[in-house]
Parts: structure tokens; C-alpha cells; sequence
């Protein structure tokens, strides 16, 4: 069995990865829309393919999507959460499939903009929308019952993929990769917030949520 390591923002880490660049999407610095506008580059993020319940059929996503960031003179993320979507650059989605992440909820490119509708960067980024009940349980949490808040201390895969994401809410917002991978990801994305559960778990609280 393969032993997992988190990557991922953490509760208490959110604080560092503001001062590196990262976009707080709990401030409201984040908004996407199907027509950027620049009279409300924030709207509510209510469309047809944001929302969906289990058991009723989810709507396609749009061809393209405007992602607004206030206050950004640039992009300096490879992937960030937002609800129950990722943001992600085209190089990172290729990595991550390179080593076994085959999702398919759907998913948009993302034009990142500012507010007054200036592109902040000209790689490649998509919208990647994650459907909870579709992911397949494939990891291990040997203690996970010992814990009252559903954080286990280690994790393990059968599976012949290094990248997964994980059916627990406490890992549902980041990304299960084998320890065998650490190396790589440092070589391929500068300061990357990878963590043992270990640590994901001091990192959470009983609160946990994401900004």
C-alpha cells in the first residue's frame, strides 16, 4: 500500500499562502461570470452548473468562464479551491492526469482578469468542477474511527494512482498524493502546500472550513 500525503490549504495555513500571492477567496476577491462585466465583476455564483443536488441530472458548463481578482497584478497560484470547483492551470491538470487523476465532472476555461477586464495571465487556466458522490473510495484511514471529527493520522491506496481525491469532507478540498510522488511535485511547483495527515489534522479544527 502507498502512504498519502495532503496537498492542499490548510485551516491555519491561509494566513502564508495570502502573504505568497494566494487569492483569500472567503474575502471576496474571487468572482467568476459567464460575461465578464465590469460593472459587476463579483456576482453571485448561481448558475445552472454551479448548484446541483444527487439525483438529478447536473448541467453541462459553459465553454469559458471570466475569473475577476481584485487587487491582482497576476496569477500565482496552480490551483486554488472555490465551493465545489478547482481553478487550475493547464499545467497542473496535465500533471496531476499524468499521475492518475481521470475525473470528468466538467469543467470550463478560465479567463483571468482584473477588474477592469485585463488578463492577468496568458497560460492556460480551467473552472473543474468536483462531484462528491461520484468519487470513487479508494484510500485508507486505519484510525479514522478513533476520531470525533473524521481526521485520521495516516492514510494508505491499493490503487496504481499517485493523485486521488478523497469521499471524506475533511480531504475534499485538496488532493491525496503518494508520498513515492513528494519529489516530483517539488521539482514542478515552487513552495507546493503538501502535508502529512498529521499535520492536516493540527493544521484543521473541529470547525474546519475553506477560505
Amino acid at each position: 500500500m502507498k502512504k498519502l500525503l495532503v496537498w492542499g490549504y490548510a485551516l491555519q495555513s491561509m494566513d502564508k499562502a495570502e502573504k505568497m500571492g494566494l487569492p483569500r477567496v472567503s474575502s471576496g476577491v474571487l468572482g467568476v461570470s459567464e460575461e465578464f462585466n465590469p460593472k459587476k465583476t463579483h456576482p453571485d455564483f448561481d448558475f445552472p452548473w454551479s448548484w446541483f443536488v444527487k439525483g438529478q441530472e447536473i448541467p453541462p458548463m459553459p465553454e469559458k468562464v471570466y475569473i475577476c481578482l481584485k487587487k491582482a497584478r497576476g496569477v500565482t497560484f496552480d490551483f486554488l479551491t472555490y465551493n465545489d470547483f478547482f481553478i487550475m492551470s493547464a499545467r497542473f491538470l496535465e500533471f496531476i492526469k499524468k499521475y492518475g487523476f481521470d475525473h470528468d465532472f466538467g469543467m470550463s476555461k478560465a479567463i483571468i482578469v482584473n477588474t477592469k477586464g485585463e488578463l492577468l495571465t496568458n497560460e492556460v487556466y480551467y473552472l473543474v468542477r468536483i462531484v462528491d458522490w461520484e468519487i470513487e473510495d479508494e484510500i485508507v484511514y486505519p484510525d479514522l474511527a478513533l476520531d470525533e471529527d473524521d481526521f485520521s493520522l495516516e492514510a494508505y491506496t491499493n490503487s496504481n494512482k499517485d493523485i486521488l481525491l478523497s469521499s471524506n469532507y475533511n480531504y475534499s478540498r485538496a488532493f491525496m498524493v503518494s508520498e513515492n510522488l513528494k519529489e516530483k511535485i517539488l521539482e514542478n511547483f515552487s513552495l507546493p502546500f503538501l502535508y502529512s495527515l498529521e499535520e492536516w489534522k493540527e493544521l484543521n479544527n473541529s470547525d474546519f472550513y475553506w477560505d
